[in-house]
């Protein structure tokens, strides 16, 4: 695929009126992937086709090289093609990228998933493909991952981490990077783990790719580094029941011995945690939401023991993360904090990242702005544009040039024909406000219909982003209602422990409650509605139909889990993960009220899913035929939890929710 570049002839209203606020802005034409692809512009007719919802993207994962000479991106040559890793030439985007396969030494193919800069010469490419292996007289099918190098020089791809075998053994031992080291173009740090349950880290030279061991982990444990690539913290999980906790322990600057720096006791789900350490080697960013209701960012002094008071907090969402310098210009110097309010957002305390974000705000108003990776002289940056219609633009920013577009994942979505999403809230039953994203159809008029969609987890979110279920939906017809059900995590401590051991209950209460408002609203009609979710939110619709008076005509569950008593069996793969969330799991198992269910549902499930195990659709489809129920099965081959490796199989969940909606929902579909 060439990069066709041109300028436009002149500026866009946005850009004129902002032109003062970001120096040198210049907009230029995008790489016009429909027309290098020679595909037709996309003249849009409702619905959408599904082709344009799942191809894969056709420029992701865009990176630039610490010099600033190169960008490379995962792109396939043609939208119905394998994507491939390409290399441009970042002073003449004119010319065609330097493009390669991930094709291991023994043959096997790798579908490219993302590709990080190591040094200038040096590109990391990690890829994905299917497994089956042999566990006693047990086939498990899933997917596994491999890590490759490009060698710019030498302009081949080498396979210096490990894994692809064909046992799990193999997998076991791959190496995982785990410290770029930005100030040493030599050498990275990795860590493997041991069968003893440790995890040792080796610095690894990237011209000869051979390791020395730096720091021998202990069972149990893993550890993390300082600025400089020294080891000085480490984890490790004792105790169980009430003692299960994390213990956090930092060794202080010149010595080798383990200090305890605190504890995060299971039973609590409060209390510090570490995020990395300071450019001030004494100094550790913690994480705390401890007696709070979001969480704040604190510094904890390795030499006097001492946690500061929070030096980040936002008044009503939790802080995530403390942004440092990646780049030889500002390495370790604090740059901003991450808070997740709608969308993840960031704070800046740097003056040149706030003055950078500022402009390219103006310039894009209304959008979500994201600065990637920055040169080592932060004279260029990657940059993506995106907003909850908009799947997104990426762009090359160099501070003498302005911005240069250069493409679309998904150019065959046009942002003008898809439903913007806003942030919403509702009173539950019992007074508690649950915040909700409300996705309201481009065409068409009150009352829809609609679908009610919880997310997975439960302790997740959802966010402003662009969600192509939430689109495609919409495209639809439906309005879409995405409930921050209690049990939500990143809306406070008060939301997230309301769903504690409520599963089916007022957690259920939450979903059913939000179907009514948007009848109250006027949105929706009252007997249009259903319900559909996947993993914790397959489980919810599975839920729903064996509640009494459910607000819905039909329900879809994908990956759901329908028994409660095997949870921590089949889904935590720690102990600690056991311990942390398993004792606020209780409520109702759908699959022990089957003679419940009064309306029709589709389950589908995927024969690679390791998380939730698709025995669990199994058994409520059979138990359900058994009862006489409405009740269809689809199991998709070669689909895990979540996206398949094959858009045929992405292609499929779609239509599953196209066709059951529109035909077997209720009495003649919705």
């Amino acid at each position: 695929m060439d990069l066709k570049i041109k300028c436009f002839s002149s500026y866009s209203a946005s850009a004129k009126r902002n032109h003062r606020s970001l120096p040198h802005f210049t907009l230029l034409a995008a790489l016009s992937v429909v027309a290098a692809f020679g595909l037709p512009t996309h003249s849009q007719a409702a619905p959408i086709a599904i082709q344009a919802w799942v191809h894969d993207p056709v420029f992701a994962g865009v990176a630039l090289s610490p010099d600033g000479k190169h960008l490379s991106a995962v792109s396939p040559p043609s939208i119905d093609a394998v994507p491939q890793v390409a290399v441009w030439k970042a002073d003449d985007l004119s010319q065609p990228p330097l493009r390669f396969d991930l094709k291991a030494k023994d043959g096997g193919r790798w579908k490219p998933q993302g590709a990080f800069w190591l040094n200038s010469e040096s590109l990391y490419v990690s890829g994905v493909q299917t497994f089956d292996v042999n566990v006693g007289a047990r086939t498990i099918k899933t997917f596994r991952a491999k890590a490759f190098v490009w060698d710019l020089g030498k302009g081949r791809l080498l396979e210096p981490f490990g894994g692809g075998g064909s046992s799990l053994d193999d997998l076991i031992s791959s190496l995982t990077i785990i410290d770029r080291l930005p100030l040493d173009d030599t050498k990275v740090l990795v860590a493997a783990g041991t069968f003893e349950g440790a995890t040792d880290i080796y610095e690894m030279d990237l011209k000869s790719y051979r390791l020395k061991r730096v720091f021998r982990g202990a069972t149990g444990s893993s550890a993390f580094t300082d600025l400089s690539g020294e080891v000085r913290g480490r984890t490790k999980f004792e105790g169980d029941g009430e003692t299960a906790r994390i213990e956090f322990e930092v060794r202080k600057v010149g010595s080798n011995d383990w200090t305890p720096a605190g504890s995060f006791f299971a039973r609590d789900r409060q209390g510090p945690q570490p995020l990395g350490f300071s450019k001030d080697p004494n100094v550790l960013y913690m994480s705390d939401n401890k007696d709070r209701e979001v969480a704040a960012v604190r510094e904890y002094r390795l030499d006097t023991g001492e946690l500061s008071e929070p030096i980040f907090a936002h008044q009503k969402y939790d802080a995530t993360g403390v942004l440092l310098g990646q780049t030889k210009k500002k390495f370790g110097e604090l740059l901003g904090f991450r808070y997740y309010g709608a969308d993840l957002a960031t704070y800046w305390v740097d003056a040149d990242r706030l003055a950078l974000q500022r402009g390219l705000n103006e310039a894009f108003p209304g959008m979500t702005v994201s600065l990637g990776s920055f040169s080592d002289d932060e004279s260029r940056a990657i940059i993506f544009v995106s907003s909850s219609n908009d799947p997104g633009s990426y762009y090359l920013y160099d501070a003498a040039k302005g911005l240069t577009a250069l493409g679309r994942p998904r150019p065959l979505l046009d942002p003008a024909k898809l439903a913007s999403t806003e942030l919403v809230s509702y009173q539950a039953r019992d007074g508690l406000t649950i915040p909700a994203f409300l996705t309201i159809p481009k065409t068409g008029s009150k009352p829809f219909p609609a679908v009610v969609m919880p997310h997975g987890g439960p302790w997740a979110r959802d966010d402003m982003g662009f969600d192509t279920w939430r689109q495609f939906l919409a495209d639809r017809g439906y309005v879409v209602l995405q409930p921050q059900y209690r049990g939500s995590d990143g809306w406070g401590q008060t939301l997230w422990r309301a769903g504690d051991r409520e599963w089916g209950q007022k957690m259920q209460d939450d979903k059913d409650d939000g179907a009514q408002w948007l009848v109250d609203q006027g949105l929706v009609a009252k007997d249009r509605i259903a319900m559909y979710g996947f993993s914790y939110g397959g489980y919810a619709a599975m839920a729903a139909i064996v509640r009494p008076n459910p607000p819905y005509q039909c329900a879809i569950a994908g990956a759901g889990l329908s028994e409660l008593r095997t949870f921590d069996k089949i889904t935590f793969e720690t102990r600690f993960g056991r311990e942390f969330q398993n004792p606020t799991i209780a409520g109702l198992s759908p699959l022990d009220v089957v003679e419940q269910a009064s309306i029709p549902i589709m389950i589908f499930h995927g024969d690679r899913d390791q998380i939730v195990p698709i025995e669990q659709s199994e058994k409520y489809y059979a138990a359900l035929k058994k009862a006489g129920k409405n009740v269809q099965y689809i199991e998709i081959d070669d689909y895990g939890h979540g996206p398949s490796l094959s858009i045929a199989k992405q292609a499929q969940v779609l239509e599953i929710l196209e066709t059951y909606l529109a035909r077997d929902c209720g009495p003649g579909g919705l």
